[in-house]
Parts: structure tokens; sequence; C-alpha cells
């Protein structure tokens, strides 16, 4: 965690970050849905896999972006999800008559690690982090 935090100040520091801006990181948790939360973060490393696991049998998958990730159906109630290149990308699974099971915010960087995002008043700026960070869309500077 300290190493992280390590992380998290050099990061600001080399971004000059205004002393009021407010950092948030996002890291990996379980993976199970309750009906009705919101988005998930699901951490993934470009050429790496995780999994999610279902609350039910999966009828129907939808990745946003299919060139930042790529999910496979291990079985009725197990995805694999494949990072591709760093970005962020949406992930729903829904079981029988639409019943959603899944909704995630899949968050590609290079190397590992999870995602900032870093608010400069109302603008909101995104980056996939690892040993660095790469800044995600073009939002304004």
């Amino acid at each position: 965690m300290r190493r992280f935090s390590i992380v998290i100040a050099a990061f600001a520091a080399l971004s000059a970050v205004p002393a009021q801006a407010q950092v948030v990181v996002t890291e990996k948790v379980s993976t199970t849905m309750t009906p009705g939360s919101a988005p998930v973060d699901l951490p993934v490393s470009a050429g790496q896999a995780s999994y999610v696991s279902l609350g039910g049998s999966v009828r129907d998958v939808v990745v946003g972006d299919p060139s930042i990730a790529d999910v496979s159906v291990v079985n009725d109630r197990t995805l694999v999800v494949l990072g591709k290149r760093p970005g962020v990308t949406s992930l729903l699974a829904f079981g029988a008559g639409g019943r959603p099971l899944a909704d995630r915010k899949v968050v590609v960087s290079e190397n590992g690690g999870g995602g900032v995002t870093v608010y400069r008043g109302a603008t909101a700026s995104n980056y996939a982090c690892a040993a660095q960070c790469t800044r995600l869309g073009q939002g304004a500077p």
C-alpha cells in the first residue's frame, strides 16, 4: 500500500496537479454483482486475463469496445476478460429474460494495476495505471 501511495504522489507531482485536486483510485473488488448496483471496476493488464463469477446462468455478453477487451464464456457462470490495449470499456452480462448479471467498467492498463481519475474542478481525467499511468481519451488537459 505504501508503494502505491508513493506512485500516486509521484504522479501528482509530475503532472502538476493543483493542491485542491481530488484523486480517486480504483482497486480490484469482488467480481460478483448485486442487482441494481453501480458498475464495478475490473482492472486487467494488457495481454493478461481476469475472471468474473456470475450469480446466474449467462445468456448474452456485451463488450463496449472490443478493441480494448475481449470476453470468453468459460461456463454458464464464469467469464474470462482479456485485456487487449490500455483503455476503459464496459462489460455487461445478461441471464434468462434479460436479467442483468454483471455491469463492469473494465480498466485495461499496460502492466497491471488499476485506474486513477484526477478531478480538476468539474473536469475529470482518467488514467490506466501500473508502473506508469496512461491517459485515456481526449479530455481537457
